[in-house]
């Protein structure tokens, strides 16, 4: 009779073993690569790793910039917006001189340039705070520079006119109010042209008008005045000489009519060649 087959015993299964996640919990490889080749054993090797590099920079990681190559230009306006460059030309600031009016259309041309360039806020308002403080220099620079050129004029005209000096005066402002030229149309021509050259073109309009004559001494001007300036005493003297009776008057002192000659002389002598 055969052996009675003992039962067998059923096998308990065993459970797999489920790998405890890494202590990093990075699972791209690219990552755990990295954490591997630093070494990085715990979160405490990362901590360490972290204060040696703020200690050998001397900043927070965080603070520093990485510098686009030159022809990343999405990436310098990243540096520049970093730096403090507006997201907007519009939100760029200017100083406005109390005693200065910008222009409108110089100041979006400025905005849009900056912009484009990358400056900063900060810069830009010191721009254009240098380019008012220049601005102002300049002007006031030829403010002065043409004061002093209308004081030159005004001694040169002196010396020029002589006694007829506030005849011709007189003649270029009844000219220029008379032809409707107002101070600030006669201000223009003078900063273009110069106090001497407004007030000469003036002073011949007035002639042309039949303001002012020659006339021989003895009758006096009619008009303006009393007296002729230089230039126009040797006129006179120039176009006596050229008469015959007066000459002859001139030259002979028995003539009747060399003492009149001879005042006329004087006359027109004293006012070519006043003495200093």
């Amino acid at each position: 009779m055969p052996e009675p087959i003992a039962p067998v015993t059923p096998v308990t299964p065993v459970a797999p073993v489920t790998p405890e996640p890494a202590w990093h919990g990075a699972t791209d490889p690219t990552e755990t690569a990295y954490i591997q080749n630093k070494g990085w054993a715990s979160p405490a090797d990362v901590i360490k790793s972290y204060k040696g590099a703020e200690q050998l920079i001397g900043r927070d990681p965080n603070t520093l910039l990485q510098m686009p190559k030159p022809d990343d230009a999405a990436g310098l306006r990243a540096v520049y917006a970093r730096l403090g460059m507006p997201a907007t030309a519009d939100k760029y600031e200017f100083d406005t001189p109390a005693d200065m009016a910008l222009d409108e259309g110089y100041v979006n041309w400025a905005r849009e340039n900056f912009h484009k360039a990358g400056l900063t806020a900060a810069q830009a308002k010191a721009i254009t705070t240098e380019h008012n403080a220049y601005i102002k220099g300049v002007m006031a620079k030829q403010e002065a520079d043409y004061n002093l050129s209308v004081q030159a004029d005004k001694t040169a005209l002196l010396q020029e006119w002589g006694g007829g000096h506030e005849r011709m005066m007189n003649a270029a402002k009844t000219a220029a109010s008379t032809l409707g030229f107002t101070p600030e149309m006669v201000d223009a021509m003078e900063k273009s042209v110069g106090y001497a050259s407004t007030m000469k073109f003036f002073a011949q309009l007035g002639q042309k008008l039949g303001e002012d004559k020659f006339v021989t001494p003895g009758d006096g001007p009619k008009r303006f005045g009393d007296t002729l300036t230089p230039s126009e005493a040797k006129a006179q003297w120039d176009a006596a000489t050229l008469d015959p009776a007066f000459t002859a008057a001139l030259r002979d002192k028995q003539h009747p009519g060399h003492k009149a000659a001879a005042a006329k002389q004087t006359q027109l002598f004293a006012v070519m060649y006043p003495e200093k």
